[in-house]
């Protein structure tokens, strides 16, 4: 097996060209994964065991802490119930997770369960995530094209991860995983995502299918309407989608477990907090509930974005995102208490993308504290 390669460090903004940078960061771990879904997963779980092992071991420990109080054992239990649906929806997926398996060294079910984390914290009442996402195209850019930016917002001692990703295709993919899971990408045909969490009432949905499982599979495909044809089929509400291209196209996608909304730029523009946006979802949404601040949220990206408007750049995104506020629509999230009942959250990464370069940007924290590094494919 080809051993996995561990960068230790990418270009901060002002480093010299790629070609003479060093390939990893003291602080996100980046791997080189190559070859078929298992390989990639036994070399990803090779190189990341140590984060994966304590990402798993912090899923365990929130879901026995939550009001259903589950054991490990039925936490276990509860995510195998997914496994047949990954089954028929993807079956490379269940290829690569017991590659991980085998890399970690974790057994097979509980590595299963780490990729089923947003699904047990809903079901186990345990929402700690809430994030602020853009997608910027057209008149709202200094050149036209589409950019894509978001904090990462989840439980202080969450685990980050980068995979560069080469797949038996040809096809090369950047994915940055919160504690295991890969939820934010963008590939080399140019299509990039950003993923904010959104709830309505938790009900049983004979068809879900882990996020962690269909985004990377929407995230795989060559072409938007591709990746958007996949995510309409299986998004069943706990996840909102920006999608952007290297043609300047960009589209939301809102669900709950039974309907989906397509969400169009307005003078090419969308931002995005927790809760729903469209009329049809809004008096099912019970995010609030969970982030009371995401209307504050979203008043403040937008007031931000308005502010540029036709003269976005990478560089102003990712000022954006550092944004502090108010208390209200805070967007850089760090050394904040958390509210009366609520868990703690702090922002774990900070991303900006411009698919038309092939290039990510990933700062491992807040973005007011942290250096950007930048990725390209």
């Amino acid at each position: 097996m080809r051993t996995p390669r561990v960068s230790q460090s990418f270009k901060h903004d002002g480093d010299p060209p790629r070609s003479l940078r060093a390939m990893t960061t003291q602080t996100l771990q980046v791997i080189e994964c190559r070859g078929t879904p298992r390989r990639i997963g036994q070399q990803w779980g090779e190189a990341c065991r140590e984060s994966l092992r304590a990402s798993a071991e912090n899923l365990f420990l929130a879901l026995s802490m939550s009001p259903l109080g589950a054991s490990r054992e039925e936490v276990v239990r509860t995510a195998l119930k997914l496994e047949a649906n990954v089954r028929a929806f993807d079956p490379e997926a269940l290829e690569l997770i017991r590659g991980q398996a085998e890399g970690t060294g974790l057994p097979y079910e509980e590595t299963f369960a780490l990729h089923c984390m947003l699904e047990l914290a809903v079901n186990g009442a345990q929402i700690g995530g809430m994030c602020t996402s853009m997608a910027l195209t057209g008149e709202a850019t200094a050149d036209g094209q589409a950019l894509l930016g978001q904090t990462i917002d989840w439980n202080p001692d969450a685990r980050m991860d980068l995979l560069r990703i080469r797949h038996a295709d040809g096809r090369e993919q950047l994915s940055l995983c919160l504690d295991g899971s890969p939820y934010y990408h963008l590939n080399s045909d140019g299509v990039g995502n950003c993923a904010n969490l959104t709830l309505v009432e938790p009900r049983p949905c004979a068809s879900l299918v882990p996020l962690s499982v269909y985004v990377p599979k929407a995230m795989r495909q060559p072409s938007l309407p591709a990746a958007l044809e996949v995510l309409v089929t299986a998004a069943r509400g706990l996840g909102y989608y920006h999608l952007a291209d290297a043609h300047g196209h960009v589209v939301g996608l809102e669900s709950t477990y039974d309907d989906h909304v397509l969400l169009r730029p307005e003078r090419g523009v969308l931002v995005h907090a927790n809760h729903y946006q469209s009329e049809r979802f809004r008096e099912r949404d019970v995010t609030h509930h969970y982030v009371p601040c995401t209307f504050g949220r979203q008043t403040r990206i937008s007031e931000l974005v308005a502010a540029g408007h036709g003269e976005h750049t990478a560089e102003s995104v990712k000022r954006m995102l550092a944004d502090h506020g108010t208390p209200e629509g805070r967007i850089c999230l760090h050394d904040t208490p958390p509210a009366p009942g609520a868990l703690p959250r702090a922002t774990k990464a900070t991303v900006v993308m411009a698919p038309a370069q092939r290039t990510m940007w990933v700062a491992a924290g807040p973005a007011c504290l942290e250096p950007f590094s930048e990725f390209s494919l």
